[in-house]
């Protein structure tokens, strides 16, 4: 039984029987010495079955390459018609929209570069937007899953 690191992925395994893991594929009794409490993400296989930690630069990009990653992927969730964050998305839409309509530019031109007049008049057209309760956005999330 020996240890074993995968020369692609980095998975390390402990006491495996290597006839079961080819030597084209795996590194038998790595010296993981220069690695020793660094994430796999960060290591790196040189000739002669050497692993190594990236420099800092490698490691900085290895960290942006995965937020950026990260973000692509939360991004492309808008397009899953049922991802629970696409319709809640789309519901603050609604509610952001809601309150755009109430309070509309010619209402605002009227606060503006009104007179007092012009200004009640478009203050008494303002109305209150309703709280809205859990069951509302649980329902509101329900009909924006699928659309």
């Amino acid at each position: 039984m020996a240890d074993v690191l995968n020369r692609t992925t980095k998975q390390f395994i402990a006491s495996a029987n290597t006839v079961e893991y080819p030597v084209e594929a795996w590194i038998i009794n790595p010296d993981l010495s220069a690695v020793v409490g660094q994430p796999s993400k960060y290591w790196k296989i040189n000739g002669g079955d050497v692993v190594s930690l990236m420099t800092q630069q490698e490691r900085d990009a290895v960290d942006a390459a995965a937020l950026v990653s990260a973000r692509d992927a939360l991004a492309a969730e808008m397009d899953n018609l049922e991802s629970y964050a696409r319709a809640f998305a789309l519901v603050v839409l609604d509610e952001i929209n809601t309150h755009a309509t109430n309070i509309s530019a010619d209402r605002l031109a009227a606060v503006n570069g009104g007179s007092y007049g012009a200004f009640r008049t478009a203050a008494t057209a303002v109305s209150a937007t309703p709280t809205r309760t859990i069951a509302q956005l649980k329902t509101a999330l329900r009909n924006k899953l699928g659309t």
